[in-house]
């Protein structure tokens, strides 16, 4: 399996076995709705920050959701995006010493960032658990190889493609209108996928009808062709008729005598022949009295004979349809997200949409009772997600964030999540705000 080594990595990988966790310590004063409500934001450093939730959280996130520093070299944010901010290198300052840290390159400071707290993010995940981190052009490279060294190559799911089709109207020669959503499963073996249709897939898709249908006769013989007997009472689609013995050489299947139909079924047995795509499927429908069978997904399948000849595979489709692509397109844009945002009395740059954040943990993470933790929380989009989505189905979902400024925690990310609990006003809803302190 190919690694990464940059300079500083073993370092940061050795300190996080003589970390001391850090305390969370409640702030009466920023806490909002019910006292006892288990969601929180926590002010601090998010590498102790997870720590000090390995006592009661370790195997217990289901899904991790994180948008950390995208590594632009920019500072003109609220939100610094160059790893160069004073606590980052006051924390690589500490690990490496000054000297060493002071040397660093912008991406090996970023992969010192990143290491330790995916590993972290791995401890605290549980066996069904699923990490998607957001990212662009610049890290993409080193981020997909750091998370298979961190969760194992076989484990990969997807990476999505965010089509943000707000950012064209720079003046770069090359416009970027995209970025990245890299999802591991901590174990790809018990990952369940959420029952979603992409935003694209339109009103009159066929992933919209209730039944799934398609032909078994698949391009005749470039398949290997070999003969299906229809008996006598096979179901057909049309009441009466005859279908007379093909003449086109071209048209497949194949078959000898005419076939008659009398009310819907085959009066008298007939043998087709082509290349079969369910042939198997199709012998148990028949062995099963013409009666609908289950495929392995649990659907129910039948199977009929149509005017032309031909021999229809029609499924019951699940009740909510699913149909994740890897492309997301039509899921608003940063600016909108900033603008909304604003209408709250809320400034923030650049924050992700919430209609991309609410579609990931639909499609990622289905369960109504899911934990679900952030730790670069920002504006805290991730945590409006999930309140949102528990107002709407009446889940059960927590939410954990981490913003390690003070002026965004406190100004930006618990500003915007009250409003959004005053809105929804469920009771027993609420969140606790926490500052991390050290022992």
């Amino acid at each position: 399996m190919a690694t990464l080594e940059w300079e500083g990595k073993h370092a940061v990988t050795a300190c996080l076995d003589r970390m001391r966790a850090g305390v969370l310590q409640v702030d009466p004063a920023l806490c909002r709705g019910a006292a006892e409500g288990t969601d929180m934001v926590i002010l601090g450093d998010n590498l102790a920050a997870l720590g000090a939730l390995m006592p009661d959280h370790e195997g217990q996130v289901d899904m991790v959701l994180i948008d950390p520093p995208y590594n632009t070299g920019r500072r003109d944010w609220l939100y610094d995006d160059s790893v160069s901010n004073p606590a980052a290198l006051h924390w690589l300052g500490d690990v490496l010493g000054p000297q060493r840290a002071a040397s660093l390159s912008r991406q090996d400071r970023w992969l010192c960032l990143m290491y330790p707290r995916l590993l972290r993010l791995r401890q605290l995940m549980a066996e069904n658990g699923v990490i998607a981190c957001c990212i662009d052009d610049r890290e993409y490279p080193r981020l997909r190889l750091l998370m298979e060294e961190v969760f194992g190559p076989g484990n990969f799911l997807a990476t999505f493609v965010w089509v943000n089709t707000g950012n064209i109207d720079n003046h770069s020669r090359i416009k970027t209108n995209h970025e990245y959503v890299v999802v591991f499963a901590r174990d790809a073996r018990r990952f369940v996928p959420g029952c979603v249709l992409a935003p694209q897939v339109g009103a009159r898709s066929k992933l919209r009808r209730p039944v799934i249908r398609n032909t078994i006769i698949k391009n005749g013989p470039r398949n290997p062709v070999s003969d299906l007997v229809l008996p006598a009472g096979f179901p057909a689609r049309f009441d009466d008729g005859v279908i007379p013995v093909p003449t086109d050489p071209g048209f497949w299947p194949r078959f000898d005598v005419p076939i008659v139909v009398r009310n819907g079924r085959l009066a008298q047995a007939v043998t087709l022949r082509s290349g079969w795509s369910s042939r198997r499927q199709c012998a148990a429908f028949i062995a099963a009295g013409f009666r609908d069978i289950t495929d392995r997904q649990g659907l129910k399948t039948r199977f009929y004979l149509t005017p032309s000849g031909a021999v229809f595979m029609e499924k019951d489709r699940q009740a909510q349809p699913s149909h994740i692509l890897t492309v997301l397109e039509g899921m608003g844009t940063v600016q909108q997200a900033a603008t909304e945002l604003a209408q709250c009395g809320v400034c923030f740059d650049y924050p992700k949409p919430l209609s991309l954040v609410t579609y990931l943990l639909r499609a990622l993470c289905p369960a109504p009772d899911a934990v679900v933790l952030d730790a670069f929380g920002g504006s805290g989009t991730t945590a409006q997600a999930v309140m949102d989505l528990n107002a709407a189905d009446g889940g059960t979902r927590r939410f954990v964030v981490m913003e390690m400024d003070e002026r965004i925690a406190t100004t930006v990310t618990q500003p915007r999540l009250a409003h959004v609990l005053a809105r929804h006003a469920r009771p027993g809803a609420g969140f606790r705000f926490c500052r991390l302190g050290m022992p």
